[in-house]
């Protein structure tokens, strides 16, 4: 039989991977408000796209991209699988949502010499639901009736606290700041293999509940970009790829794609859940 605590904590973890839409090991989806704004997309060719939407959805191609030589599309429910066959310039999709709404995406394609092996998802969400999009932009969405935030609405907190405009984040219930505790580059919380080029450094913390979410900036510091892979954060100093220390719960990363060193788009955040501070969790 369970312990209250580890049903406590089963039940944290649980509520973390439906707040971020994932179970581990899978790796975050970028989300983007619809708001009557034209969503831009580049496709790397030859990379599958996945691109989910709200509700049940049909799409209509322009003729240019209804050629199978040249984009290929297969949409099952709510969710798209687009796939790039050769580069192509700037044109338009209209997807149709069951509420009759569409949702416009301008697209092109790119050829990469050394393309990675997937491309981050993107999770469409329409702007009354109130989530944060992939540029900080959104309002924080909670339940008023609990006295105490769910894990749900804390990442939200933390992720709309870092990336949102001040007037975008309102308080929540039970969440408050807690010190970090630690200082300088974290880089053994990810498994890099040989090369040591990422910068981990600890940027702020929150606690609900006697759990406990803190944010790494993570930064690259290679001459090439790359695709963060959540199965490589290392959860203790002691343990090996993989590993699950006895107080990690889960981590995260709001992008899972960062550009080379001193590019837009070269940075990311990294969040780690536990139910004690983060200091005491991977020190060694």
């Amino acid at each position: 039989m369970l312990h209250s605590k580890e049903r406590r904590v089963g039940k944290w973890a649980a509520i973390w991977c439906l707040a971020l839409g994932l179970v581990a090991p899978a790796v975050l989806a970028r989300t983007v408000v619809w708001d009557k704004s034209v969503i831009e997309l580049e496709f790397i060719v030859g990379v599958e796209q996945i691109v989910i939407f709200p509700s049940d959805a049909a799409v209509g191609l322009p003729a240019a991209l209804a050629n199978k030589e040249l984009f290929r599309t297969l949409f099952t429910g709510q969710t798209a699988y687009w796939t790039a066959v050769e580069a192509f310039d700037r044109q338009r999709i209209k997807v149709r949502l069951n509420s009759g709404e569409y949702v416009l995406f301008d697209v092109s394609a790119r050829v990469e010499k050394n393309p990675p092996q997937s491309a981050e998802r993107l999770q469409v969400v329409m702007s009354s639901d109130g989530v944060l999009d992939g540029n900080g932009e959104g309002t924080v969405s909670v339940a008023g009736q609990s006295t105490q935030a769910t894990l749900f609405e804390v990442i939200r907190y933390a992720a709309q606290d870092i990336y949102s405009p001040a007037r975008l984040v309102g308080a929540v219930p039970g969440i408050r700041s807690v010190p970090v505790g630690l200082k300088g580059n974290q880089n053994r919380l990810y498994d890099q293999g040989q090369h040591k080029g990422l910068v981990i450094l600890p940027y702020k913390a929150w606690s609900v509940d006697g759990l406990y979410v803190t944010a790494f900036v993570v930064s690259n510091g290679h001459t090439h970009a790359m695709t963060l892979d959540n199965r490589k954060v290392m959860h203790t100093a002691q343990t090996h790829r993989n590993g699950v220390g006895p107080h990690f719960l889960a981590s995260a990363f709001f992008r899972s794609q960062i550009q080379r060193r001193g590019e837009p788009g070269d940075r990311t955040t990294l969040f780690v859940v536990t139910d004690r501070p983060i200091q005491s969790v991977i020190r060694g």
